[in-house]
């Protein structure tokens, strides 16, 4: 499986000023998605808020080339798998924001990432009296491609 490509399309919308970029495959999709958030934020009915478009064409410009999935991320335990796309900021619109997972010392899922070189530690805080010391661990590079493989093509909001 190859990089996958997230189409990008300008929707222009009566009384806005600029076109807003929308992720979608196809034209007739990206003026759905527009149709549907003009619906619920301008609360108008369907019709009205399809002759709100003015038009919809590619913007190239804009597209964005995810990554095929690592070939590591099949073999990571589920839990683990998650954690690396929780530190990366999840699989939508914002995957990438973030680098990081906050979590307790003897928290087994981050000790196997740190074995495969996901996570590197950041810094360790020590724990209440009686609890496990708290670390921030770091995505490393190959944390990062793997998460980066597991972002949606086209994510819900």
């Amino acid at each position: 499986m190859g990089d996958r490509l997230r189409k990008a399309w300008f929707v222009g919308v009566r009384g806005l000023e600029s076109p807003s970029v929308v992720y979608a495959p196809t034209a007739s999709k990206a003026r759905s998605q527009v149709i549907a958030d003009l619906s619920d934020a301008w609360q108008l009915r369907w019709r009205d808020a399809l002759r709100q478009i003015e038009h919809v064409r590619r913007a190239p410009s804009h597209d964005v080339m995810l990554p095929a999935p690592h070939p590591l991320a099949p073999q990571l335990d589920p839990g683990i798998l998650h954690c690396v796309v929780h530190a990366y900021g999840g699989t939508g619109l914002k995957a990438g924001y973030r680098d990081h997972f906050y979590t307790c010392a003897d928290d087994w899922r981050m000790q196997a990432a740190l074995f495969h070189g996901l996570f590197r530690v950041y810094r360790r805080d020590p724990g209440r009296p009686g609890q496990p010391d708290q670390i921030m661990y770091e995505l490393t590079a190959l944390g990062r491609n793997v998460a980066r493989g597991e972002a949606e093509t086209y994510p819900r909001w």
